[in-house]
């Protein structure tokens, strides 16, 4: 009934759903695993800033193959679901330890092309990457002397170019991270 989801003053007093737990998110990981036809089980624990769910299986290499894209994009759809209209901790997806691994070999990437920028004097352009793995490479280089990093294009994935420090932005160059 409409009269109970608009309170008295209007639109802007919309009651809030609670926020999800753990179990709501194993129902609906194992259901979208399940329709897909995966053999993967999941668990869930509540954590401080996250929900972080673990997958196990016979078919969870299927999640990890291209970099993890299925994981990616599994988690991006727990969070638009589980979150339409309502607010909450975010949802993260791991199997088999990924994306450990996948954080640490990509910040060792950026250092490893930062020092060349050091010693080089050149600017190194680093592949596609998503915005979670360009906080990473930001993050991690913020702390490295010498070096500057700027995201190059637009849309999901963009480019980081580590470039040495103070050099000035080409003409169209977008600013910032």
């Amino acid at each position: 009934m409409l009269d109970d989801a608009v309170g008295p003053t209007g639109p802007e007093d919309v009651r809030e759903e609670p926020a999800a737990d753990a179990a709501e998110v194993v129902r609906l990981t194992e259901r979208i695993l399940h329709g897909l036809g995966l053999d993967v089980k999941a668990t869930a624990r509540d954590g401080p800033d996250a929900i972080q769910v673990d997958l196990a299986g016979r078919d969870g290499d299927f999640l990890l193959s291209r970099k993890g894209e299925g994981l990616g994009a599994l988690q991006y759809l727990l969070n638009r679901i589980i979150y339409r209209g309502r607010k909450g901790r975010k949802i993260q997806v791991d199997c088999g330890g990924f994306r450990k691994l996948r954080e640490d070999e990509i910040v060792e990437i950026a250092v490893r092309s930062a020092e060349k920028v050091k010693a080089g004097g050149e600017e190194c352009v680093l592949s596609p990457l998503n915005p979670y793995e360009r906080r990473l490479v930001h993050l991690a280089l913020a702390e490295i002397g010498g070096v500057e990093t700027r995201s190059i294009g637009d849309g999901f994935l963009k480019k980081i170019a580590i470039v040495p420090a103070g050099k000035p932005k080409q003409d169209g160059e977008p600013g910032g991270r």
